[in-house]
């Protein structure tokens, strides 16, 4: 009796090992384990740009170049003083090589490529304007700070003018503008950034059938006999961010999920969680035992589109 109690404690512990492991190998990116890594995030400063301009030019221009320069290095001091570690803007911009490559380009693929090499969690774009006239010279600033991997906005800032002073240091009018609105908007910005750390970051996710394929969202797929559509909501619901994935509308040929919920950095390694190369793979991977072919897409920011093919051989 005892030996067969014995035994039993042991199978017990054992399937309780294999049970854990399995849980965790499930989704050991996105599963928090009931805790909360407390991060601070990196920072990169950035120009405001509008489509169909160069980063290079505008912080070389002859005439505003300067002004931008500053501007850049006066949020990012002030940035530095609150202990978020910040990223070197004019460093990146080196490291990417945009001088030619992005002449002709389009913002995003511009402001992706610099932002996302340089591994900062949060950018903050500033617009800077410097106005002259008889009765003095102000500098006028404007910030706004989003999330790397989605957009999402984080914190936007009142105007702040330094006032009409007979001077040409555009560092300590700068400096004077800044002093006006950056309390309000790094308060705005810690408290958005913690939100995002304790409840995941939202993406939007589709699934859509592609034309011609013999499968879709209401085909059985599996040996449990569940509905395509079944088996992605309960993956959703197991690897996203504690679990939270939010549907919206759905048919036989899409469904939609319209907030899905990530961790900023991988709950294993630590590291940035990218929606598309991270989250994206596992479903690519979930919808391969389904015996599922299919192509993943983030066409914007924040935005993970999933293309079902067809059936694997």
């Amino acid at each position: 009796m005892k030996n067969i109690y014995s035994f039993f404690k042991i199978l017990i512990f054992i399937i309780f090992l294999s049970t854990g492991f399995i849980s965790f190998a499930q989704n050991s990116g996105t599963n928090s384990g009931g805790q909360v890594n407390q991060v601070q995030p990196s920072i990169i400063i950035v120009p405001l740009k509008v489509e169909g301009q160069n980063y290079r030019k505008l912080i070389e221009d002859p005439t505003e170049g300067f002004n931008r320069r500053t501007a850049i290095n006066v949020v990012d001091n002030a940035i530095k003083t609150r202990g978020f570690p910040t990223i070197d803007f004019v460093g990146q911009l080196e490291k990417v090589k945009t001088t030619e490559a992005y002449t002709n380009g389009t913002q995003k693929d511009e402001q992706s490529d610099i932002i996302n090499s340089s591994g900062a969690d949060i950018f903050i774009t500033v617009d800077i304007n410097v106005s002259k006239s008889a009765n003095g010279t102000e500098v006028s600033l404007f910030l706004v700070a989003r999330e790397t991997a989605t957009g999402a906005k984080l914190s936007t800032s009142k105007l702040g003018n330094s006032g009409k002073y007979y001077t040409d240091d555009i560092h300590k009018l700068t400096t004077k503008a800044l002093d006006n609105i950056k309390e309000d908007f790094l308060n705005e910005l810690q408290i958005s950034f913690t939100k995002i750390v304790n409840e995941g970051r939202s993406v939007f996710v589709s699934f859509k059938i592609a034309q011609g394929s013999a499968v879709n969202f209401k085909s059985e797929v599996g040996n449990e006999g569940d509905l395509l559509s079944e088996a992605i909501s309960d993956w959703l619901k197991k690897n996203s961010y504690k679990g939270y994935a939010k549907p919206g509308g759905s048919s036989a040929l899409e469904l939609i999920y319209e907030d899905v919920r990530l961790p900023l950095k991988d709950q294993s390694t630590g590291l940035n969680y990218d929606p598309k190369n991270d989250f994206g793979r596992l479903i690519r991977k979930f919808l391969r035992t389904l015996k599922v072919d299919a192509e993943i897409d983030a066409p914007q920011l924040g935005q993970i589109v999933i293309t079902i093919k067809g059936k694997l051989n």
